[in-house]
């Protein structure tokens, strides 16, 4: 794919915002068949008063697909929505990407229907598509942040360009973008993909160290980044971004190293 020419310093960030864009348009197309195809229609079994609490699951998953998959990939060609690097930097400050949106959604339409014995398929895969997109959110995130940190975004803003060697090495992996998906692809909601223990212990490892919130949540993001690349295949690629993002606090990580290692 074939990046805006204005932006080709910054390319690999940007072909990997794309990338999670396509990522959204697919998820798009999940929640139209999980709604429609399913067996969603019997969320008529949750009582009429509640049953809001569960149909929010897919008015919301299916919102936040939409959104992110039409403004990610805007940015390629969209100039008067995303003139500069900052212009698309700001435009998702208060977005899903940072979290404006209710994130019980998914556990509280799952309580609702345990709480009235309906147990549905399509919520089900509902709810683990809701958290699928949240992992994409933080690799956004993350992404948006290695933008901020750009000497593109530091000449637009005026703001003296620093060169410093890397801290960390790290031998045999080359790359520094997440390849979600190729163009066009569909994510399958029904894959049987089970996520390494590695990252849950990693994100408790994280909020166990008594970082502030930002630092916590920047920490968090990374971690989540990188467990989507391990699914979607983008892991060696994703895995030296991941070390350079999170080496100022490499202690926390060492005794984990080894484990992430294992998966390359």
């Amino acid at each position: 794919m074939d990046i805006r020419k204005d932006l080709e310093s910054v390319a690999p960030s940007i072909s990997r915002l794309l990338s999670v864009g396509e990522e959204f348009r697919g998820f798009d197309k999940d929640w139209s068949h999980l709604k429609n195809q399913e067996d969603f229609r019997f969320i008529s079994r949750v009582p009429h008063q509640e049953r809001y609490k569960v149909e929010a699951l897919y008015a919301g998953g299916r919102d936040m697909a939409i959104y992110m998959y039409d403004s990610l990939l805007s940015i390629n060609y969209d100039f008067s929505r995303y003139p500069t690097l900052t212009a698309i930097i700001e435009a998702f400050k208060n977005s899903w990407v940072y979290g404006n949106y209710d994130q019980e959604v998914p556990d509280v339409a799952k309580a609702t229907c345990e709480k009235h014995d309906v147990n549905l398929w399509s919520v089900n895969q509902m709810v683990a598509l809701f958290k699928k997109q949240e992992q994409l959110l933080a690799a956004v995130r993350v992404t948006l942040q290695m933008l901020q940190d750009s000497d593109l975004y530091k000449m637009e803003n005026g703001i003296k360009i620093m060169k410093q060697e890397a801290n960390i090495n790290v031998s045999g992996v080359s790359g520094s973008s997440i390849n979600i998906n190729s163009a066009g692809a569909t994510a399958s909601v029904t894959n049987n993909y089970n996520e390494p223990t590695i990252f849950a212990d990693l994100i408790s490892a994280i909020k166990s160290n008594g970082f502030d919130s930002e630092t916590e949540s920047k920490l968090i993001d990374n971690v989540q980044a990188l467990a989507a690349s391990h699914q979607s295949g983008g892991f060696k690629e994703a895995y030296k971004d991941f070390m350079q993002n999170i080496s100022a606090h490499i202690t926390v990580f060492s005794p984990f190293i080894t484990g992430l290692s294992a998966l390359l």
